[in-house]
């Protein structure tokens, strides 16, 4: 390699490891003062790039010189430029600037109708900083009318959407700078402009200034740039590309390096000239001088089917290479998507991914718990982001085990036993009543309940009381920061990086609101915060890792043995230009301001420099994406191309899809599981000692109807936990009505009732507006929830009249003797009958059985054929004779209330023997072996939840 030990500007060619360059230039250059380099200032494209750096400045020590080096301060330009900070005053963060402008722009909604306020603040933030940095003034508002119509090519008065675009822009340029002056801050932009200014000049003690590849620059950064390379101290590294920074060189000393036949080819498919025959002019007289492709064997392409397929492609190459020992490999993409996926199946195989381009902060579990608890404070604590709050180890506390235990607790004995979905008054309403019903839990575990309510309802109260109208938006932060301190939340994230890093956010936004006092209504600051979370990112600790997972820019300079770019498709790569509500890009060339063009030739220029970053580059793309058409990358296109028009070849991976076919390839446990047989119904034997002993209505009707559902629910425990529903179902309709009538014929703590005298016609009306009362008590909770559930009672009040004239003749032979009646009945050792009958009433000749009904009711048919057991059931729990059992449906609509479907004297006790024995008998059966077998029922089939085990819809495939 050829340099001048004089020249301030070297360009290299596309194939040139610039790292390894620098190395070599820093230790000519400076050698003299070996082995100190530290007040040497290296700027480099991006900060992966240091550790690469240090490493060949170490390999590239001369021999018999210092064995060790105190190397130069690696910095990005950014990071250089802050070092020369020097504000007479405080320079304004972007958080107060974007408050700033939100406050602004509340003055002008006319203006701008249904935009986001928030969105237009970012954009208008952003065109504000870019004018500054590109020395754009907006001071006198007809020029800059004048200005904006030169651009837009409008001769004489610019047509009236133009100038509102220039007024609005103005005005708000001029209310901002305003601002800027009256609180006494300095604006970012100008405060980078002055450090421009300091920067011009080599800093006393200082070495020398190295700066290497191509950062983007503004037109600011660009004149100091230009500026600094006339110091003879000022190296610049540079590639093949960008020609249009030539002229801020003074000198440029181009090196010669030898150029391989592979990066021959890459110039000539990349030469200016893209004509389809200029192409394949150059094509043909390549191959005329390399009859075999230079590219074959360093250069591949997959294309896949979809995104799955895209994502195990990669997958598998990285584990191809690792085998064949190659220790610095990378992941080039801008599809994050597809990124996320990679890693997953990557981690799945046991290879460690350092992602260096991390994620959304607002998507970490340390978000998470904050957002839950937001949630449960607005929505009145809702079981589900409570309970997810709850379990979230941030809000667990010292005694991580004792507190899940209580949110057990909480969930199961309140919650589900309760089925309250939401309200802290309404658990410990729950809580208390458990509390005295059964009494069953250590006092200490009640207390540590009510505490923990306490605590939640005590954290929670400053949030609440922000949840209506206007407050300031440090009242806001402060009311979020104390209800976390209070819960222990705030001192646990601190003790997580990604936790740390959200405090951070909270404290950039505090300070920002210390210099812009703003007020802002709950859903104005929830999108404040949380779009704060989502532009800030979060990169985990690195894991030293052999596998780098990168975007395009955190790529340059790096090199790698093996690389993989990802996503070869347009959307991705180059990708679209940014939107914004304000100038096109003929404006803003006009105006002096990045377009994007610009920022395509950067994005080409780290394409092309990645080409020739490894001995081996994968370029994937997919062809489709659910059922789309995926165009490929044009720069792919003229890769792929040029190639078939040379050589008749499309660089194809033809290897990596063959090896995708293979079920090899894919991971696999060390010992893998056999193969399931084929499905087929279902008849499993319930091992021995898990037959419940003791037998319901409603397990025994299981059993009779689906020996398998029955295998399931009742042997294996399978049975799905009840949802809390926040809106009336049928089923929950029905509990609602045998609790209005339990309190109306017997007593029911909290409830008006019961009606202590025999129902007749002179006392109907007295206990018709009883069981009224009593309905809307009953029914008073689910109103609380939800305003529709009125339906629902004045479904089961319009039948309460039916029910009264029923319960008059009722009363005519029988007296109700008791209601919601548990009971259990001992058949032998291992086999007990348990229920609950609804009412029980007492007659002349003995005893009736009434079970209400809402819903599905039995035919006469079913019942006399023993198929539906419940009434026959009931009558075996009782040793008195019983005449009659019957159901009592309540909903039939259209049909007058009366227990029609109904079992009497002897055939009541001769179907009841009849299930007594028939019972026996299965259970003897099963504790013998007997296999459960799924009949498949079509109406059983219907009603069940566990069709996901005895996958029916499989066994006829």
């Amino acid at each position: 390699m050829h340099t001048s030990p004089v020249s301030t500007v070297q360009r290299h060619p596309w194939h040139t490891d610039l790292l390894a360059a620098a190395a070599h230039a820093i230790l000519e250059r400076w050698h003299e003062h070996l082995p100190d380099l530290s007040r040497l200032n290296v700027i480099l494209p991006q900060p992966l790039a240091a550790s690469d750096l240090r490493r060949r400045l170490l390999a590239a020590l001369p021999a018999g010189g210092p064995g060790s080096l105190l190397g130069p301060r690696l910095l990005t330009l950014s990071d250089y430029l802050d070092t020369h900070l020097d504000a007479p005053q405080p320079v304004w963060s972007r958080e107060a600037g974007l408050l700033a402008l939100v406050e602004a722009l509340r003055g002008h909604e006319a203006l701008f109708g249904d935009e986001d306020t928030w969105r237009l603040a970012e954009h208008l933030l952003e065109l504000f900083q870019e004018l500054t940095l590109n020395r754009v003034e907006l001071a006198d508002a007809d020029g800059f009318h004048r200005r904006l119509g030169q651009a837009y090519r409008i001769a004489g008065r610019p047509p009236p959407a133009l100038e509102r675009e220039a007024g609005i822009v103005h005005r708000l340029w001029r209310a901002w700078h305003e601002q800027l002056a009256a609180l006494r801050v300095e604006d970012p932009a100008r405060a980078r402009l002055q450090c421009l200014i300091q920067a011009a000049v080599p800093a006393a003690g200082e070495l020398g200034l190295v700066l290497v590849g191509e950062p983007e620059l503004n037109s600011a950064e660009r004149a100091w740039l230009a500026q600094r390379l006339q110091h003879p101290d000022c190296l610049w590294l540079r590639q093949d590309g960008n020609t249009a920074l030539d002229a801020l060189c003074p000198g440029i000393d181009i090196v010669a390096d030898p150029t391989p036949p592979a990066a021959r080819c890459l110039d000539s498919i990349y030469a200016d000239t893209g004509t389809a025959p200029e192409l394949r002019r150059r094509a043909l007289e390549f191959a005329a001088a390399h009859p075999a492709s230079p590219l074959q064997g360093q250069l591949a392409v997959f294309g896949a089917d979809s995104a799955e397929q895209e994502a195990r492609a990669i997958e598998l190459r990285i584990r191809q290479w690792l085998l064949e020992g190659r220790r610095r490999l990378g992941i080039v993409t801008e599809d994050r998507r597809l990124a996320r996926r990679v890693r997953a199946l990557l981690e799945r195989a046991g290879v460690t991914l350092n992602d260096t381009g991390g994620w959304a902060l607002s998507t970490t579990s340390a978000a998470t718990v904050v957002e839950r608890w937001l949630e449960s404070v607005e929505q009145d604590f809702e079981h589900r982001p409570l309970l997810d709050f709850l379990k979230s180890p941030f809000a667990s506390g010292a005694d991580r085990e004792q507190h899940l235990l209580q949110v057990y607790r909480l969930e199961q004995d309140v919650i589900l036993q309760g089925r309250i979905a939401r309200g802290i008054p309404r658990y410990r309403r729950q809580l208390g009543t458990r509390q005295e019903l059964l009494g069953d839990w250590p006092a200490a575990e009640y207390q540590g309940l009510f505490a923990l309510l306490d605590r939640l309802e005590s954290a929670a109260a400053g949030l609440r009381e922000c949840l209506t109208g206007r407050h300031p938006a440090e009242r806001l932060l402060q009311a979020l920061r104390d209800s976390l301190d209070e819960l222990g939340v705030w001192r646990a994230l601190e003790q997580d990086p990604a936790g740390e890093r959200i405090l951070r956010v909270w404290e950039r936004l505090h300070s920002a609101v210390n210099l812009t006092p703003l007020e802002l209504d709950w859903t104005e600051f929830r999108t404040w915060f949380g779009r704060s979370l989502e532009t800030a990112h979060f990169t985990p600790p690195g894991t030293g890792g052999p596998v780098r997972l990168l975007s395009l820019e955190q790529s340059q300079g790096l090199r790698f043995d093996g690389l993989i770019l990802a996503a070869c498709d347009a959307r991705h790569l180059p990708g679209g230009p940014p939107t914004g509500p304000f100038f096109n890009d003929r404006v803003r060339r006009e105006l002096g301001l990045p377009v994007w063009r610009e920022r395509l030739d950067r994005r080409f220029a780290l394409f092309r420099c990645l080409l020739g970053a490894a001995g081996q580059v994968l370029l994937t793309h997919r062809r489709e994406d659910q059922g789309e058409p995926v165009l490929p990358s044009p720069w792919l296109e003229l890769l792929q191309g040029f190639h078939r028009l040379a050589w008749n070849d499309d660089l194809e991976d033809t290897g990596l899809a063959a090896a995708l076919d293979q079920p090899a390839s894919r991971v696999r446990p060390a010992a893998p599981p056999p193969l399931p047989e084929p499905p087929d119904r279902p008849r499993p034997i319930l091992p021995a000692g898990l037959r419940p002993p003791r037998v319901s209505a409603s397990s025994h009707q299981r059993l009779i109807d689906c020996p398998y559902a029955w295998f399931a629910a009742d042997g294996l425990g399978l049975k799905p936990p009840e949802a809390i529903r926040e809106a009336l179902q049928k089923q929950d309709y029905g509990e609602r009505v045998h609790r209005c009538l339990e309190a109306f014929h017997g007593r029911v703590r909290g409830l008006p009732g019961p009606f202590a005298e025999t129902l007749t016609e002179a006392n109907r009306e007295a206990a018709t507006a009883l069981l009224n009362r009593i309905s809307e008590a009953v029914f008073a909770r689910d109103l609380e929830d939800n305003f529709q559930h009125r339906g629902w009672l004045k479904r089961w009040q319009v039948r309460i009249p039916e029910y009264i004239d029923w319960q008059i003749r009722q009363a005519r032979g029988w007296q109700v003797e008791s209601v919601e009646q548990r009971i259990e009945r001992t058949l032998d050792p291992e086999l007990t009958l348990r229920g609950r009958l609804d009412r029980i009433d007492r007659g002349a000749e003995g005893l009736a059985i009434l079970d209400y009904k809402t819903g599905y009711t039995p035919d006469q048919e079913q019942v006399e054929a023993g198929e539906a057991v419940q009434l026959p059931f009931y009558r075996l729990l009782l040793d008195q004779p019983v005449r009659r059992s019957s159901y009592l449906p309540l909903d039939d609509r259209g049909r007058k209330i009366q227990d029609r479907i109904a079992l009497e004297t002897e055939d009541l006790d001769h179907l009841s023997r009849a299930v007594q024995a028939r019972l026996e008998t299965v259970t003897a059966e099963i504790d013998a072996g007997a296999g459960l077998p799924a009949w498949g029922d079509e109406a059983t089939c219907r009603r069940c939840d566990l069709d996901g085990l005895c996958r029916k819809a499989v066994w006829d495939e």
